[in-house]
C-alpha cells in the first residue's frame, strides 16, 4: 500500500501531541467498529471466526457480549473470547455474513 508509507512518514514527523491525537482517532474508529459489529449479535447466535492459533475456521455460539469481546462456546474446541470484528454470522444454510463492513 503506497499511501501507508506516506502515513508512516507523516507520523514520524509529528509532534507528541499530534501523535496522541492520531492514536485517539484510531481508538475511536476501533470502538465504532466494535460497537457496530456487537450490535448485530445476540446471545445464542451462531458465529464463526478464523483462529490465529492455526486451528482454522472455528464455529461457536455466543454466550456473552462484553464491551470489547464476545465469549463463545465452541463445543469440543473450547471457549473463546473474540473481538466482534473478527466474527461472521453463520446462518442455517452455511452462508456466512461478515459482521464487519
Amino acid at each position: 500500500m503506497a499511501n501507508l508509507n506516506e502515513v508512516v512518514s507523516f507520523i514520524t514527523k509529528c509532534s507528541d501531541e499530534e501523535r496522541e491525537s492520531i492514536v485517539e482517532a484510531l481508538n475511536i474508529q476501533r470502538r465504532i467498529a466494535n460497537n457496530r459489529a456487537t450490535s448485530q449479535l445476540h446471545i445464542g447466535a451462531r458465529v464463526s471466526f478464523m483462529s490465529r492459533k492455526g486451528r482454522g475456521l472455528i464455529e461457536g455460539t455466543v454466550t456473552k457480549i462484553n464491551k470489547k469481546t464476545v465469549k463463545l462456546d465452541c463445543g469440543n474446541q473450547g471457549q473463546w473470547s473474540v473481538s466482534p470484528t473478527f466474527l461472521t454470522l453463520v446462518d442455517r444454510c452455511n452462508n456466512g455474513e461478515q459482521i464487519m463492513d
